[in-house]
């Protein structure tokens, strides 16, 4: 008992530490470490684009390499939790099939299996590759949405995947 009591008491001094210097720095976040107290550290947070192009980058990689490790993948893996239940395949059935179908350039097997793949995987390039621009350039090549303009990008992604589905049950029946 004694050593959580001692536990709680470092946690909420460390806590106390980090509220005035966010207070005196005005804010956590991107800055030097040099200026944090000794024995406290101030994470660095990776960005927005770092992220994205490393995402990007994965689904890419995975994509190439998914067709020589699909019998590993299927084996470990449960499959789409809807489609077990409904009977139905989900809004994002048959994406990495056709992700990577695209990669290998069988873009009719990629569009029956999912009308959105192509598309898709043209953009994460596109992006992919824009974004590894701007890091070796240093410089911004792609704009930045709003937040207002990432709302209206979901709300239309998510229109395009309803549209898909829908096609798809209609054109190419339930199992593809």
């Amino acid at each position: 008992m004694a050593e959580v009591a001692c536990l709680e008491v470092i946690i909420d001094n460390m806590q106390r530490e980090t509220a005035t210097m966010a207070a005196s720095d005005g804010g956590i976040g991107y800055g030097g470490v040099d200026s944090a107290p000794t024995g406290l550290r101030r994470s660095r947070r990776i960005s927005h684009e770092a992220g994205l192009l490393g995402g990007g980058i994965l689904i890419l990689v995975g994509a190439f390499i998914y067709p020589y490790l699909e019998g590993i993948a299927d084996t470990i893996t449960p499959g789409c939790l809807f489609h077990r239940i409904t009977g139905l395949p989900c809004l994002l059935c048959g994406m990495t099939r056709s992700l990577a179908a695209t990669a290998h350039g069988h873009l009719g097997d990629a569009f029956r299996m999912h009308l959105l793949g192509p598309p898709l995987f043209l953009a994460i390039t596109v992006v992919s590759v824009a974004l590894m621009a701007e890091f070796v350039m240093s410089r911004r090549i792609l704009p930045r949405p709003s937040e207002r303009a990432w709302k209206s990008i979901a709300w239309a992604t998510l229109g395009m995947l309803t549209v898909a589905w829908v096609a798809r049950l209609v054109f190419f029946g339930v199992n593809i």
